[in-house]
């Protein structure tokens, strides 16, 4: 199933990640290794996410990077109550089968019997995500590789110098915090989108406006320059363009920020 003409919503992240998992399972099929039988869900879930820790060991590694998925699901469900009564029914009931066939009880099950439900005549659980991705339209930005990955050091650049720096404790701990924020979300940009991105970016701007005392004294200094840098820089990707900046952010940032 081809998703990339598909317009960019909640619904299409989860499908993705769902045919990424499925492609996994060819993978591990595939292997010398796997001789019997369909691999488990929680082994193509492991492999689709390139996570190698040992889940048998420390499960709660596991339950950590699932439940990214039903945070996912949620947000689905919140963007399907703004679609027609009819749609919303029907899409609910999908992604409530979805919930089921993916929850902690089946993640031992073989893949193959949870792709084969997603596959069903019945439930269509394939085909109503790309449906229903359809019917959200154009709900969020895009952002490719390329930004996330050029995001992604420049929040860990900066992490560096702000732990490096002289700033004061108290500052240096909210920088900190709020960096390692973005970098979790920007990392797991197929679970959040470039509106989880944006959230954070926004929190992380109204957490400096309610510690203002604290920022204007140690503003001057340059590591508390770039932290406001990276922040517009995000915004603007997440948000695509200035204009569309939620309202009345383009003049704290200016009024917050240094000059030049």
């Amino acid at each position: 199933m081809d998703t990339q003409n598909l317009p960019n919503n909640s619904a299409k992240r989860l499908l993705e990640i769902l045919l990424k998992i499925n492609y996994a399972q060819t993978l591990i099929s595939s292997n010398a290794n796997f001789l019997t039988g369909s691999p488990r869900f929680i082994d193509v879930f492991c492999k689709s996410l390139n996570i190698e820790e040992n889940i048998e060991a420390e499960p709660e590694i596991y339950y950590y990077h699932f439940t990214k998925l039903f945070i996912l699901i949620e947000s689905i469900e919140n963007d399907i109550q703004k679609l027609p009564l009819l749609k919303t029914n029907l899409y609910i009931k999908t992604i409530q089968e979805i919930r089921k066939w993916i929850s902690i009880t089946n993640y031992y099950i073989a893949w193959y019997d949870v792709n084969e439900h997603l596959k069903n005549p019945e439930s269509l659980g394939f085909q109503m995500l790309d449906n229903c991705a359809i019917d959200l339209g154009e709900k969020e930005v895009s952002i490719n590789q390329e930004q996330l990955n050029e995001l992604k050091d420049n929040i860990q650049s900066l992490l560096e110098k702000i732990i490096e720096s002289d700033i004061s404790q108290p500052l240096k701990s909210l920088l900190r915090e709020k960096l390692i924020e973005l970098r979790k979300v920007v990392e797991d940009y197929q679970f959040y989108g470039a509106d989880g991105i944006k959230k954070i970016a926004e929190e992380s701007l109204g957490a400096l406006i309610i510690n203002h005392t604290e920022v204007e004294s140690e503003k001057d200094k340059k590591p508390v320059q770039d932290f406001f840098k990276l922040l517009k820089d995000v915004l603007d990707i997440a948000i695509k363009t200035k204009q569309f900046l939620p309202e009345g952010i383009g003049e704290t940032l200016q009024n917050i920020l240094p000059p030049g």
